[in-house]
């Protein structure tokens, strides 16, 4: 019966990688995020089925243990979201997130909307689009609109709340080396210092999610090694299905849990069978999704992978650790030490440096790999778990030395030169900043029952405001002259935003082309820097 289940599962996966292009785009419209909530059901299955000895370890920690994680979990929350600013680091990308997660939230379908808005509190969208980026992210962003509506700011608080819990999951993983809550404490506090995490966990960005997920894997993988419980494994394999969802090179982690759990998993061959079955049917999406994009060239003139960048790249990521710019070297010379010290643990640490290697190594290939490659600096947060489960081990060796109270000031004192860069906005996406706020301003003015042509109609859906892509008064004339234009009464505006002002002659045409076709007057007009944003109010000039 089993094998008669996987031969229609291959049967079926087979039909799914054979369709066209755009008919399998619409099947992962309508079905990813139902198989992404099968796995988050497990997951919360799983973890239901784990809570009575999850809560027996909580007890037998001793209150001063409790405090002192529950510290950390809240320091980690605060760190992001009080002294970090609270931005958005990567345009337009995490407004396309919140957009998706909006449309699964109140459509059920992972899409992006290219015109629609909110109409008496439901999602209406009229033409839309599947995104290049795997959906984990936008999934998880559902959830939270489906529990307390649509909200930005409470993406910003999600991630916030996954700082803290990644730092209490990067202490357990430490725990599980064999070193000690110490060492377990010490990496979580050395994960809430990296000013990197401060920033990026203070944004509405996809890598804290895949960062936190990607070690919830890993420590699952661990804790089944360590007891061989079957509900444990299922814990795992419902992780994995979600986890490689959230990016791209998150597929990594599925050899780095294999690692971990081979040597017990090979014994039981039939509860292997059966949870690579269920992996296999919970990641279909997963595998249509990386077909239909494996020669996106990812915004390269070339190939997005080619050994040619490897050098460069490693100069830029490896300096960045080392250098005391960016990032404690201290931190870096710690996960050394904790890499190469003898004593308990050395398999696992050994498990962790790759980790580590495999999701620091992977960038050194993309051509936009470099951290310093506009706002790619993200992509260092998917290393920094193990690097900071390494730091912990290092710092407890060094404090059977000079002393735990001590290394731990240390730690603190080697973050403190770093507060002003946590603190900074940076100047990077800088006009792309400017264009959401003005545009939140616009949006805030605007009558009811109006509709935007933006060149991001996916942050005013957010904010409950209709809007359309701008290349449609160009490119479906007769759907906006005889469709937007009568059915809003609030009138029809054009907004005149950061593409307008680039030096990007196809963009800047949607524009120039618009205000041609309509009449128009300026509403509201903002400046920054020699950037101008403009909201205008079109008309039509003659009857369509």
């Amino acid at each position: 019966m089993l094998g008669l289940g996987l031969a229609v599962a291959a049967g079926w996966q087979g039909h799914l990688l054979g369709m066209p292009e755009g008919e399998a785009r619409e099947w992962l419209i309508a079905w990813s995020g139902g198989f992404m909530g099968v796995a988050a059901m497990l997951v919360a299955v799983g973890v239901a089925t784990h809570a009575r000895g999850m809560a027996d370890g909580v007890r037998a920690m001793g209150g001063p243990l409790r405090w002192g994680l529950a510290l950390l979990a809240v320091g980690g929350m605060l760190h992001a979201g009080v002294v970090a600013p609270r931005t958005h680091r990567i345009f337009y990308d995490e407004t396309i997130y919140l957009a998706i997660g909006q449309n699964l939230a109140h459509l059920g379908r992972a899409q992006s909307c290219h015109s629609g808005g909110v109409e008496h509190g439901m999602l209406r969208c009229d033409q839309w689009e599947y995104n290049k980026q795997p959906n984990g992210f936008p999934f998880l962003v559902g959830l939270v609109y489906r529990l307390f509506g649509d909200s930005e700011e409470a993406i910003f608080y999600l991630n916030n709340g996954l700082m803290g819990l990644a730092a209490l999951v990067t202490a357990l993983l430490t725990r599980l080396t064999g070193w000690g809550w110490l060492a377990g404490g010490c990496a979580g506090l050395v994960f809430v210092l990296i000013p990197q995490n401060a920033h990026w966990f203070n944004t509405t960005a996809a890598e804290p999610s895949a960062a936190l997920f990607g070690a919830l894997t890993v420590l699952a993988a661990f804790w089944y090694r360590q007891e061989g419980r079957v509900a444990t494994l299922t814990l795992l394999t419902a992780l994995a299905a979600w986890a490689i969802s959230f990016r791209p090179e998150s597929l990594l982690l599925l050899p780095l849990a294999l690692l971990i759990v081979w040597g017990r998993l090979r014994r039981t061959p039939r509860v292997l069978f059966l949870h690579f079955a269920l992996f296999w049917l919970l990641t279909l999406p997963v595998w249509l999704h990386l077909e239909l994009f494996r020669h996106h060239p990812w915004g390269s003139e070339g190939q997005p992978f080619a050994l040619r960048y490897f050098l460069a790249n490693l100069a830029d990521n490896g300096w960045h650790y080392i250098s005391n710019k960016e990032f404690p070297a201290a931190y870096a010379l710690l996960a050394m030490v904790g890499l190469l010290v003898p004593g308990a643990g050395r398999r696992e640490r050994g498990v962790v440096g790759l980790w580590f290697l495999l999701f620091w190594g992977v960038f050194l290939f993309f051509y936009a790999g470099g951290y310093h490659y506009g706002a790619d600096m993200r992509y260092a947060l998917l290393s920094h778990v193990p690097l900071a489960v390494l730091a912990g081990v290092g710092a407890a060796w060094l404090a059977v030395r000079i002393g735990g109270g001590v290394v731990v000031t240390l730690l603190v004192c080697f973050h403190l030169p770093f507060l002003p860069l946590v603190r900074a906005t940076t100047s990077e996406a800088w006009a792309a900043r400017a264009d959401h706020r003005y545009a939140r301003q616009m949006a805030d003015a605007l009558p009811p029952e109006s509709l935007v042509l933006t060149h991001n109609p996916n942050m005013f859906q957010v904010w409950g405001v209709h809007a359309a892509q701008m290349s449609l008064a160009q490119a479906a004339q007769e759907y906006v002259d005889r469709g937007l234009f009568p059915r809003y009464g609030g009138g029809v505006y054009l907004h005149y935003n950061f593409w307008c002002n680039i030096p990007d002659p196809a963009q800047n045409r949607f524009c120039q082309h618009a205000l041609d076709r309509y009449d128009h007057e300026v509403v509201l007009e903002y400046r920054e820097k020699e950037y101008r944003y403009a909201l205008y109010r079109l008309r039509m000039k003659s009857a369509p």
